[in-house]
């Protein structure tokens, strides 16, 4: 039996049916590919984009204002910011840590 034989049954396992690796390969890249982009897909985008200038808007009065804002009025209650920040970033320093010891030791 040939390499090429080998591969016709092995895609006839894959593709059951009519379809052949052209139809399948028009059948994922249509969906990208096609000429006009749903409206969900607008509707989508914009709650996204409205939520985005949200973010930013909230990030914008908060570097304008000060952490004040938050309730962060006497400078002791900067330790909580500086706490949590040393926090999360022990946390990703960990996870690399861990990340690399496995990765040196399969």
């Amino acid at each position: 039996m040939s390499i090429k034989s080998k591969a016709l049954i092995r895609a006839e396992k894959l593709l059951p049916g009519n379809q052949d690796f052209t139809s399948i390969t028009d059948d994922i890249a249509g969906v990208p590919e096609q000429k006009k982009t749903p409206i969900q897909w607008w509707l989508l985008f914009g709650f996204s984009l409205s939520l985005l200038s949200i973010f930013v808007g909230s990030v914008g009065f908060l570097i304008w204002e000060g952490t004040g804002i938050w309730g962060i009025n006497n400078p002791v209650f900067w330790g909580w910011a500086i706490i949590n920040f040393v926090w999360w970033v022990g946390i990703g320093h960990a996870g690399t840590l861990i990340s690399a010891i496995l990765h040196l030791f399969r």
